[in-house]
């Protein structure tokens, strides 16, 4: 399991994100946790993106060494961003997923495969970040604050007590990104060190 925390400064994101994994059987009993080796964590630098998944370690898989994502030009922001985001990004990303067998069935006889899989996944382009859901819908947060996973609500509330009202610089995001994911690893037993950070300023 997982915690990764973003925050959305003004040109840059930050993510943050944890090195342990859990494995459960089909009850959901957990009968091992484990660590992530360096150079491969939660997070997969790829082309002009960050992405990140809460969830199974096959999205991780793809992510990092499969997934091929379409390349924005360097002009692009606000809601031309956006429509790039939804109309080259996301189908790009769900062909790749079901190409590689991560896609749920609508039914055991059915051969056909719905718009979902079961991860959520956290992106960073342009210094931009986005949520995509299961059912590769998409989300930005008002706030800035983003935080995913099974210690998510641990590093929500520390971020939310840890914000101010000041424009956040790149190491202050790092430290409160930090921060937040010791508090979450205090309560969150499948939350672990070692914590990393990326971050990804805006094109100038």
């Amino acid at each position: 399991m997982t915690t990764i925390v973003g925050l959305q400064g003004d040109n840059f994101a930050l993510l943050c994100v944890d090195s342990r994994i859990s494995t459960s059987d089909d009850k959901g009993n957990v009968s091992q946790i484990s660590t992530l080796k360096e150079g491969f964590g939660k997070i997969a630098l790829n082309g002009k993106y960050l992405l990140g998944a809460a969830g199974d370690i096959r999205a991780i898989n793809i992510l990092h060494h499969v997934f091929q994502p379409p390349q924005p030009t360097k002009n692009l922001k606000g809601k031309q961003l956006d429509q790039f985001f939804t109309a080259n990004f996301i189908p790009a990303l769900r062909e790749c997923f079901e190409q590689q067998g991560y896609a749920t069935p609508d039914s055991k006889e059915d051969k056909e495969h719905m718009a979902e899989q079961a991860s959520t996944i956290i992106v960073a382009v342009h210094g931009i970040i986005y949520v995509v859901d299961c059912d590769y819908s998409w989300t930005s947060e008002y706030s800035g604050l983003y935080s995913l996973g099974s210690g998510s609500s641990y590093a929500l509330g520390a971020l939310q007590a840890l914000s101010t009202n000041r424009k956040l610089t790149i190491p202050q995001a790092k430290k409160m990104s930090l921060k937040a994911l010791h508090v979450t690893a205090k309560f969150d037993p499948y939350t672990g060190a070692p914590f990393h950070t990326y971050v990804q300023e805006q094109p100038k």
